[in-house]
């Protein structure tokens, strides 16, 4: 999956799958808490078609030369403020709430639209930069691709499980994810892990990963920081055992580790204090 055809290909896919899931709700589902916090599933779904609408409109404009940012973006501040958060939330509500009944055909044209532009485009049209985020400046079209599957492929989870309890992410999607999760990192940081000062740094939590995807990394937390690396040779202050997908989920805040552990999912050996601090930094 490291093709730009692959990550088209995949981009139809999660769609696809996405709006054949939400033609099978019934009225009442749509109303019903989505796994995204605070968020009921017809506010996913009006994220998702404002998002699809946002993708088209930029790479539209990139390819045809204009990388200005449009009027009305968040302010400039970094992704992870709470007025980034704040203005993610209020566009996915008001473009559900004008919307009304026409949101799921909406949604679904929107998706079409941004799949037929993709596979439309020329290989001098990847390397096009178009407008992101004030924060982030112009960014070229391909890096677009792997933000397209993840919000595609967390946010359908975030649907399917809350009507399904075991509907997976699509294996397809993992490797993806993965890769992405050490940026996620990068950008959450470590204020929220309550680290026992006397604790020699830095602190090395490792995953050992089976089914989909299996391998062995560490997260380390050092100095404010938390990062993803290849386990090495030290040894870990605590490890964890559980399949690829339950740690995509794990690190996309999606799940916890007390109800992991409580159902199987996940054996935990090493400093329980340790664990304890993993696990909070998770709820923040």
């Amino acid at each position: 999956m490291d093709t730009l055809e692959d990550l088209v290909q995949l981009i139809h896919a999660e769609s696809e799958r996405l709006t054949h899931s939400l033609h099978t709700l019934s009225p009442e589902s749509w109303h019903r808490p989505s796994a995204c916090a605070l968020w009921e599933i017809r506010d996913v779904v009006g994220h998702l078609t404002w998002l699809a609408e946002f993708f088209v409109d930029i790479i539209s404009r990139g390819v045809h030369g204009d990388a200005s940012v449009p009027a009305g973006r968040p302010p400039g501040d970094a992704p992870t403020t709470g007025s980034f958060n704040a203005y993610i939330a209020q566009r996915a509500i008001a473009r559900r709430e004008s919307l009304g009944a026409q949101l799921l055909p909406t949604c679904s044209a929107g998706y079409a639209a941004l799949s037929r532009l993709l596979a439309g485009l020329t290989p001098p049209d990847w390397n096009k930069p178009c407008a992101f985020w004030p924060s982030v400046g112009t960014v070229p079209v391909r890096t677009l691709l792997v933000q397209i599957i993840q919000e595609l492929a967390i946010h359908g989870w975030d649907i399917r499980s809350r009507l399904a309890p075991a509907a997976p992410l699509s294996p397809e999607s993992l490797p993806v994810l993965m890769a992405r999760i050490p940026a996620r990192l990068r950008g959450s940081g470590a204020a929220n892990f309550r680290l026992d000062a006397r604790l020699p740094t830095p602190v090395r939590y490792r995953f050992e990963l089976t089914g989909a995807v299996p391998s062995t990394h560490d997260l380390i937390v050092e100095n404010g920081t938390v990062r993803m690396e290849p386990a090495g040779t030290a040894s870990p202050h605590v490890t964890f055992r559980c399949e690829t997908e339950r740690f995509v989920l794990l690190m996309y805040r999606r799940l916890t580790l007390e109800p992991m552990m409580a159902a199987g999912q996940l054996v935990v050996e090493g400093d329980h204090g340790l664990t304890t601090a993993f696990d909070q930094w998770l709820r923040a």
